[in-house]
């Protein structure tokens, strides 16, 4: 697959087919179990363009990319790469972007955002939610689906050597006041969120980049310093935690990425039931301990739902190319639910909760995507009527008032059911009138001629599948011929443009939908469905 846009270029042969591990020949089973595997992991890669075996991996169902420093060198040419990238398969980019000291977008120039102690500090949560909202407009501009931040931790320890001013504070409320404010703030740009290290890396004198930390305090403790934070994000909707290489021996003897105790504490008594995170695998509490490619395996087995496999850039200290990371920790995935290690419908589970958010996260990638979603989610509904025009529909628009504000009386929305349904006739019963904005004579209000007292009328001779309505209580001959044309055509979807007075209204409809007005992101939600599209 050749990947060109805006000048970034992979010279590959066009040509050329993608066949990942030879999965063409594989049988049906083992090109869906290598599919499961692909879409679990979450590997870097060296460069500034995406070299060509992650082309492959993405065609072969890799469920996400995290970039690193040394991947992004502009803000053009981060969009470009996440362009391509998104070009390839169905997959969700992530990166390290919490504000301050922790920028993959401005590690060249410094980031001009502050870090979570400096808000903490401030202690002004609208303050928190407006820098939140600029870090995720970043972020999403650069074609990045989901932040790793914010950090939840609280900072009990003043030694820790790795959190520190990445976290909001060292008191519990005033942690989970913050984060919540940021978890928001992104989500609403359309970015995932993706809160961590869980269960809490506040109270470490080791960095887990450079060994094994043990946090030797109760439960109690745990559950009253560490866990609110995390419980209020949960709350708040968060899409996504991420586990911490920590061993807390109150609940395991395993560090928490690997256990099912600490995650089953995530899943259970918090409720979450998003995208479990690792911590990067290559990281040295895992290397010199679990290994790798074993200590992937051994948190999918625990519950983590996605593997960060971590830096292979230059200087990051990981052993191996960033290709041969990859594809030997797939293989060993692979490996292990073909020995039992690692249950296939466990691998299943996690692969749908990642493809799952990755379906968010490119739905929130249109320009509109704020507009559409609140049109969809304003639409109401009475009868079945999701996905039920097919084909060449007939619709008959009995609207009479002009909106004289507006100076006309819009069609977006019919015009959005002729283009998804080719073929589709639109009649009017009412003739149209002219008139300015913000004025209007006596005349004017009923802006049409009413139709003649006898004789046809367009919806009476041929069936009807949609009646298109304003508000028509407010004009008593719209309300009688669209109680004319219902009487004809009871079956007929109304689609109700205007001011419903209540659930109720229309009560001759036996289906309706009511939109409460009529802009281009009501006229295609309206339409999606109505005709059952996305």
């Amino acid at each position: 697959m050749a990947v060109e846009a805006e000048g970034l270029m992979n010279p590959v042969d066009p040509e050329a087919p993608v066949d990942p591990e030879g999965v063409e020949s594989m049988d049906e089973e083992a090109r869906e179990l290598r599919r499961l595997a692909y879409a679990v992991l979450m590997p870097g890669f060296d460069g500034t363009e995406p070299p060509r075996w992650l082309l492959d991996a993405l065609a072969g169902g890799l469920g996400s990319v995290c970039y690193f420093g040394h991947n992004l060198e502009s803000a053009e040419q981060t969009a470009r790469l996440s362009e391509a990238v998104h070009a390839a398969g169905e997959v969700l980019i992530a990166m390290d972007e919490e504000g301050g000291a922790v920028s993959r977008l401005h590690v060249r120039a410094g980031s001009p955002h502050v870090g979570a102690a400096v808000l903490g500090s401030a202690g002004d949560p609208e303050l928190t939610r407006a820098v939140a909202r600029n870090i995720a407009r970043d972020v999403r501009a650069a074609g990045v689906d989901m932040a790793l931040a914010p950090v939840l931790d609280v900072n009990s320890n003043p030694a820790n050597p790795v959190i520190g001013v990445r976290s909001f504070g060292s008191d519990p409320d005033v942690v989970a006041t913050h984060s919540v404010e940021f978890v928001r703030a992104f989500q609403d740009e359309g970015v995932a969120a993706c809160a961590k290290h869980f269960p809490g890396h506040g109270d470490t004198s080791v960095d887990s980049h450079v060994g094994l930390p043990v946090v030797t305090v109760d439960l109690p403790t745990l559950r009253a310093r560490d866990l609110p934070p995390f419980a209020a994000a949960v709350a708040a909707g968060v899409h996504a935690v991420m586990t911490s290489h920590i061993v807390f021996p109150a609940l395991d003897d395993r560090m928490a990425t690997v256990s099912p105790a600490v995650l089953g504490l995530l899943r259970e008594d918090l409720g979450f039931d998003g995208v479990i995170v690792s911590d990067a695998m290559d990281m040295r509490a895992v290397t010199e301990t679990l290994g790798l490619a074993g200590g992937t395996v051994a948190a999918l087995a625990a519950g983590v739902d996605l593997v960060c496999l971590g830096n292979p850039g230059p200087g990051a200290g990981a052993t191996g190319t960033d290709e041969e990371i990859f594809r030997t920790t797939a293989d060993e995935v692979v490996a292990a639910v073909a020995d039992g290690r690692l249950p296939r419908r466990r691998l299943a589970e996690a692969a749908a909760r990642v493809r799952r958010l990755t379906t968010w996260c490119a739905q929130r990638r249109e320009p509109d995507w704020a507009e559409y979603a609140a049109a969809r989610q304003a639409l109401r509904v009475r009868g079945e009527v999701a996905g039920t025009l097919r084909g060449e529909v007939r619709v008959v628009d009995v609207r009479r008032r002009r909106n004289i504000a507006s100076g006309r009386l819009s069609g977006l929305t019919l015009r959005a059911l002729a283009e998804a349904l080719p073929g589709t006739v639109v009649d009017a019963v009412f003739a149209p009138t002219t008139g300015s904005e913000g004025r209007a004579d006596a005349a004017d209000l009923a802006a049409a001629t009413a139709p003649p007292a006898a004789g046809p009328r367009p919806g009476d001779d041929l069936p009807v599948d949609v009646l298109v309505t304003g508000t028509p209580r407010t004009d008593p001959l719209e309300a009688a011929e669209l109680d004319r044309q219902l009487a004809l055509h009871p079956d007929a979807v109304v689609l109700c443009l205007g001011w419903p007075s209540g659930p109720d209204d229309i009560p001759a409809a036996r289906r309706a939908v009511f939109t409460y007005g009529d802009s281009w992101p009501t006229a295609r939600a309206a339409t999606a469905l109505l005709t059952g599209s996305r």
